[in-house]
Formats: C-alpha cells, sequence, structure tokens
C-alpha cells in the first residue's frame, strides 16, 4: 500500500520531520550554491532547497542539471522559511524542504510548451499530456472528479440506484446522427452508440426500479461548438410515481449541493413559462444577469403610425419590440451597436435616448407627438431605449440584449437559475414537418386524440444557468396508445415505430408506472461554474471543432483485414 503524503498539508506541523516526495520540476532557481526548485505534483506544491555547499562532486552536478518538467523524487528534513521568503498563496508557503538526497527518475526533452503557458489550442490538444500539468486543467478535471462524487452520494442518500445502461444498443430516431458500429456475427448489421440511455431508463421504471441515476457516456454526431462534444458525460435520472415537480426538487438539490462546495454566490431558481421568456428575453434560454429590461411589446402605441419603418411591419401584424437601459450610451456606442445590429443580419435597431420626459433620437422627428409621450411614459428612469419591429421582433431583440450586455459588462455577478417549463410539444421545422421540441417520448398536457398537435404543451422542464441550458427533462409518456399517437404525430406508420420501438411499447402495455426524470451534461455545468468558453477544457481527451483527436490523429483508416472481417468495402 502507498503510504504517501499529500503535498499541500506540509506545513509547520511537519517541522524537524524527514519526508520523500515526488513530482515534476516546476521551476529552477539557481542563486549561486544554493538552488531551489519548486515540485509540483496531483496536491500542490514545495520549495525544495539544494544546498550543494559540503556535498560531494556528483550530488552538486546532478543538482545543477535539472531543468524543469523532471520528474524527480527528493527526500530531506521540513525547515521553517525565512520571514521574507514566505509565500501566503500557497498552503506550503511557510515551510520549505532541506534537500539531503534525491533520484532523478526521468528528464523530459525537447518540450514545445510548459505547463500554464499561453499557446494555441492546437497545440496545447495535440500535447495534452503537458497541458493537463498545468494548475487550470489540474483545477477542471479535479471539479470534475468532485462533482462525479457529489453525485453519487447524493443520489445514495435519496434511495437511488445506479444502473448501468448498453454502450452498444439499437439505432433509433432520436435527434442527432447516431454513430454506428458494425457487428462483425451479423454482417450488414449495426450496433448504434447511445446518443442518452432515455429508452432504457423508461424501460427500467416499467422495470420496477423506481429510483435510478448513472453518470453515463453519451455519443452524438452532430456538428460540434463551445458546449457540445461528440462524446460526454451525462448525469441522468428517472424517478416512477413522480410529478414533475418531485423530479425538479430533486435536481435543483443536487445543483444547490455543487454551488455550496464550490462556494460561489447563487440564487434559488425562479420558474418562468415558456411562452413568457420568449416574450420577456427573446429566447427560452434568459441569462438573469442582465442588467437591462425584459423585452415590452409596444405595438399598440404604434397602431395608427405613419412613421413608415413601423406602419409596414405593424400592417403585416408584425410586432414592435423595445427594452430598456438606465447606461448613459454615447452616440459613438449606439452608433457601433446599431453596426453590430447589421452585421448579425437583424433587419435593424432603433435608439431613443430619455431625458427627463423627452426623448432624442434621429426617428424621433418622424413620430406623432402621442406616440413619443407614451413611449416616455413606459420607463421612469432616464436612460436609452432600443427598439426592433419585424417578424422576428422578440428573437432579435433578445439577441440586440444580449450582445449589448457582453460588451458593456451590464451583468450581476453570481449564478441565476432558471426553470422554463410548459414548452410545446410540437413545433415544425424548415420544412413544415411536426418535430418534437424535446424528444418523442415527453407527456403531453391537453388531450393529443382531439387536439391541433400544435397547440399541446409538453410536460417538460429545462433548468438554465446563466443563459445556457444545463439540462431538461420532462414527465414522458406511460400509455402505449399515446405513444404510438405521437409517433403518428411526427409521421410514423405501424410498421416503422413497431420496427424502431417495440421493444418500449411492449414494456408500455406490461403495467408500467407513471414516471419522469432529467439529463443534464456534466461538462458544461463545470464550464458554467468556472465561466469556460468550452467544454473541451474540462475533457481530458476532447475533439476539436472537426472531430478529431490531436493527441492520437484518430478517425484514422482501418486495416483491410479488418474491414473484410465486418463485411464492409469503403466507397469514397
Amino acid at each position: 500500500m502507498i503510504n504517501r503524503i499529500f503535498t499541500d498539508t506540509i506545513d509547520r506541523k511537519f517541522v524537524g520531520k524527514e519526508i520523500t516526495i515526488s513530482g515534476w520540476v516546476d521551476t529552477v532557481r539557481d542563486h549561486g550554491g544554493v538552488i531551489f526548485i519548486d515540485l509540483r505534483n496531483m496536491t500542490g506544491k514545495l520549495q525544495c532547497v539544494f544546498d550543494v555547499a559540503g556535498k560531494d562532486k556528483e550530488f552538486k552536478k546532478l543538482s545543477e542539471s535539472i531543468r524543469p518538467e523532471w520528474v524527480v523524487e527528493v527526500k530531506g528534513v521540513i525547515r521553517e522559511r525565512p520571514p521574507e521568503s514566505v509565500n501566503p498563496k500557497i498552503p506550503t508557503g511557510e515551510v520549505e524542504l532541506l534537500v539531503g538526497e534525491f533520484k532523478i527518475l526521468n528528464r523530459a526533452k525537447n518540450l514545445p510548451f510548459y505547463p500554464d503557458d499561453s499557446v494555441s489550442e492546437e497545440l496545447r490538444l495535440k500535447y495534452r499530456f503537458l497541458d493537463l500539468r498545468s494548475q487550470k486543467m489540474r483545477r477542471n478535471l479535479l471539479a470534475v472528479s468532485r462533482i462525479m462524487k457529489i453525485t453519487r452520494d447524493y443520489f445514495d442518500e435519496l434511495g437511488f440506484v445506479e444502473v448501468p445502461t448498453p454502450m452498444l444498443t439499437k439505432s433509433t430516431p432520436e435527434g442527432a446522427r447516431d454513430y454506428i458500429v458494425p457487428a462483425r456475427l451479423k454482417p450488414g448489421c449495426f450496433f448504434a452508440l447511445p446518443q442518452s440511455p432515455q429508452l432504457f431508463k423508461q424501460i427500467l421504471m416499467a422495470s420496477g426500479i423506481e429510483k435510478y441515476y448513472q453518470i453515463v457516456r453519451c455519443f452524438r454526431d452532430e456538428d460540434t461548438r463551445g458546449d457540445r462534444q461528440p462524446e460526454f458525460n451525462q448525469i441522468d435520472l428517472e424517478m416512477a410515481f413522480a410529478e414533475k415537480e418531485d423530479v425538479m426538487d430533486v435536481v435543483w438539490g443536487l445543483v444547490e449541493k455543487v454551488f455550496n462546495e464550490f462556494a460561489v454566490k447563487f440564487e434559488r431558481p425562479a420558474i418562468l413559462d415558456f411562452e413568457d421568456a420568449i416574450k420577456m428575453y427573446g429566447t427560452d434560454k434568459p441569462d438573469l444577469r442582465i442588467k437591462i429590461s425584459p423585452l415590452k411589446d409596444i405595438s399598440e402605441i404604434f397602431k395608427n403610425t405613419g412613421f413608415e419603418i413601423f406602419k409596414k411591419q405593424i400592417t403585416q401584424g408584425n410586432p414592435v419590440v423595445c427594452f430598456f437601459s438606465n447606461k448613459n450610451f454615447s452616440r459613438s456606442e449606439l452608433d457601433e451597436l446599431v453596426k453590430v445590429a447589421k452585421e448579425e443580419g437583424l433587419s435593424g435597431l432603433l435608439w431613443i435616448k430619455k431625458e427627463g420626459d423627452s426623448l432624442k433620437s434621429p426617428a424621433t422627428k418622424f413620430l406623432r407627438e402621442e406616440e413619443i409621450k407614451a413611449l416616455s411614459k413606459i420607463y421612469e428612469a432616464e436612460g436609452t431605449i432600443f427598439v426592433v419591429a419585424g417578424k422576428s421582433a422578440f428573437f432579435e431583440a433578445g439577441l440586440v440584449r444580449e450582445k449589448i450586455s457582453q460588451m458593456h459588462g451590464l451583468r450581476e455577478e453570481g449564478f441565476y437559475p432558471l426553470w422554463i417549463v410548459n414548452a410545446p410539444l410540437f413545433e415544425l421545422d424548415k420544412d413544415g414537418k411536426i418535430t418534437s421540441v424535446h424528444h418523442p417520448f415527453t407527456a403531453p398536457v391537453g388531450d393529443i386524440f382531439n387536439q391541433d398537435p400544435l397547440t399541446l404543451k409538453s410536460l417538460a422542464y429545462d433548468l438554465v444557468i446563466n443563459g445556457v441550458e444545463i439540462g431538461g427533462g420532462s414527465i414522458r409518456i406511460h400509455s402505449s396508445d399515446i405513444q404510438k399517437k405521437v409517433f403518428e404525430i411526427l409521421g410514423m406508420d405501424e410498421k416503422q415505430y413497431s420496427e424502431k420501438f417495440s421493444f418500449l411499447l411492449r414494456a408500455l402495455e406490461s403495467g408500467c408506472p407513471p414516471h419522469g426524470g432529467f439529463a443534464f451534461g456534466l461538462e458544461r455545468f463545470v464550464a458554467i461554474l468556472f465561466n469556460l468558453p468550452s467544454i473541451r477544457e474540462v475533457i481530458a481527451f476532447p475533439k476539436t471543432q472537426n472531430v478529431q483527436c490531436l493527441l492520437t490523429d484518430a478517425p484514422s483508416p482501418v486495416s483491410e483485414k479488418q474491414l473484410k472481417e465486418l463485411s464492409i468495402k469503403v466507397d469514397i
């Protein structure tokens, strides 16, 4: 058994004790006869002193040869640092190790960069083993590990059972493209890597496992971006005999534990209807940190306007939407915001400065007196009103509001969670085809057999933190008749849904209880926690934007022998 001292525990109580520790050389400082190195390992740093005076030539020669990132083992006595050299920034800053003997375990040769150097992401990913030695990456990976431990302890206390689900499964239409795996023993047939354990956890509910959870690997073949990776970890849970409030309470309990663990400032979650979120913020993922007013529909003010821009939109039945900031923008700042709106492809942005009861804007000369008076009464404080008109006015106004908050730092500190509920069950895709807003297993609100599908709400709930959806869930369909009806609305006939989902339908027909669940991305949660730009910063070995592993050079071709064993011919 390894009896190892954790470096960050070495303090004054160790003074006079002889210890042996190992690690990487972080820095080297040769002060002529005395060499100082900072020895780094996973648990911290310790200053080590090589006093070469009176030592033999071999000790002196080896001491002077040591370079950063070499791996060494040192043995010596802990002593207090002189008062002028105390480092209060690290736990070991009051002590140092006077080295009596040491071993060089491995030398580092021709490194392309050193940990914590500022280099391109491409270089960092190619030499990930160096990048992972940095303080930042070590902190991030330790945070992921800590949250996984908190998750398991939390669900265990609540009586949940962790059940692993298959990595090789059936390809089913659930959203993104599947990663498929050829089955050698069934030529021409394929497994799929799971996009989520959705169907298996529902089957577990039908199996009598009333409280399930899992930290599970998921795979999705979709375009990557900052908060997406082709493979990621998902904290997954499902509960039988549960209503949405039950699931939401359990989820928030875990999030609250994580926030408390990392001692961050946070608010309790608000709850907002999906439609209200769109009307107030122009998005179903609002960032409640933004110190700018919500959106307001002011179409009624301009219903008889002579201002041609607004008149055209009102005539076409499109809304006029505004929001307000009490920041005193300069003319150059306002011109820059108008330019940014155009660059984003928006239909246009109008600004109106409010000073007392008077309004100033290039557009006020086109407005009637009663319109100006009505506008001035909307907001009591002085500041700037921003107006957007058009078919996508709510979305565009929300986008501009977000941009302004980014450009001018109009955000509160801390974490502002928000539940978005009552989202539509279905929506139309770009081709006019009905598709599920969440997934086809989400329970509807209302009578799915007699209502227009596009008017139905869902028993879904998404958790948004600081403008990022960290996860979502819903009460599931537990009736096979309702599930079949959903498949039919989505354009599947009986043959198609039986072929793809017969195992699920059999489970629903076998006495399946009402149930609901939730899933959120572990890495996305950590990225939000530390305000990181990408989940690649919290994954040990991530893929690039074009889904490559620069460390291993994957994906890569395989041999003809392997392809022949799988009965596969490649046609590129």
